[in-house]
């Protein structure tokens, strides 16, 4: 006898094992005793993901904030001195920003003892990470490295000046607000240096005039000694690099310190 069922299709076989399985898993459910362990399943064998320790956003931390950045800053000219791409007016422009840093960064150091903290002797993890590096990997492969070289100084020399503009808001004490004002105006005449470097045919912003500002015609921000009235806390966009396959190049946006990366006071080199 043939108990095939023709008009069963597929469809209904898997809907009436579906319901099976469902009723299956219902009764099981209800019995008096299952056994077992009550605890949530679990999928895949990956470790428990780390637990950060308590962290306090204090003067010692945004001050050691600073310091690593004045150390990411000094591994940015360590990177654009590799590339053997700059004058030798910009070598010597550059090694004046270089002493510049290195004296902020003993300086930041000494605050940050008397604090009764440890200093941060190292670059900034994060943005070492999560800027520096990629940055670093789209010269390989530019279409103008030496155009490449200053735009990053300069961005990092801005980025630097609109920390410490940041800091000063959350810093606790008058005198750690004076010192972080005034190392925030080197860094920002630093970066008013290279843009006359990079852009000496104008130097004002067209936006202090009510104008609109916009990228060159490759698409690269304009750098401007004088970019605005008053100082930027916004980010800053840093295009670097040849044109890829779409015609696009790398472009990126740096931030100030947050607390992603913060150098907290459990953090070491």
């Amino acid at each position: 006898m043939n108990r095939f069922n023709p008009s069963l299709d597929r469809r209904q076989l898997l809907r009436s094992g579906g319901l099976a399985l469902s009723m299956g898993a219902v009764v099981a459910a209800c019995g008096a005793d299952r056994g077992g362990s009550d605890a949530p399943g679990r999928l895949g064998l990956a470790e428990p993901a780390a637990t950060l320790p308590p962290a306090e956003v204090n003067d010692t931390v945004l001050l050691r904030t600073a310091q690593s950045l004045e150390y990411t800053a000094l591994a940015v000219y360590d990177a654009a001195a590799g590339t053997g791409v700059l004058t030798n007016a910009e070598t010597a422009l550059a090694g004046r920003f270089v002493d510049d840093h290195t004296g902020h960064a003993a300086r930041l150091g000494t605050l940050i003892t008397e604090l009764g903290g440890e200093e941060f002797t190292c670059a900034n993890p994060f943005i070492m990470e999560r800027a520096v590096g990629p940055i670093v990997g789209a010269l390989d492969g530019s279409d103008d490295v030496h155009r490449d070289v200053l735009n990053i100084a300069h961005a990092f020399e801005s980025l630097a000046g609109a920390s410490y503009q940041a800091l000063v808001a959350s810093l606790s004490g008058l005198d750690l607000r004076r010192e972080a004002m005034r190392i925030g105006g080197d860094e920002h005449r630093h970066a008013a240096a290279l843009a006359a470097a990079i852009n000496a045919d104008e130097l004002v912003s067209p936006e202090i005039y009510g104008e609109p500002v916009g990228p060159d015609s490759d698409g690269f921000p304009v750098p401007y000694a004088i970019p605005s009235t008053f100082g930027r806390l916004t980010g800053i966009e840093l295009v670097v690099g040849a044109r890829d396959d779409e015609g696009t190049r790398f472009s990126t946006q740096l931030q100030t310190p947050a607390e992603n990366s913060f150098v907290y006071e459990y953090q070491s080199c």
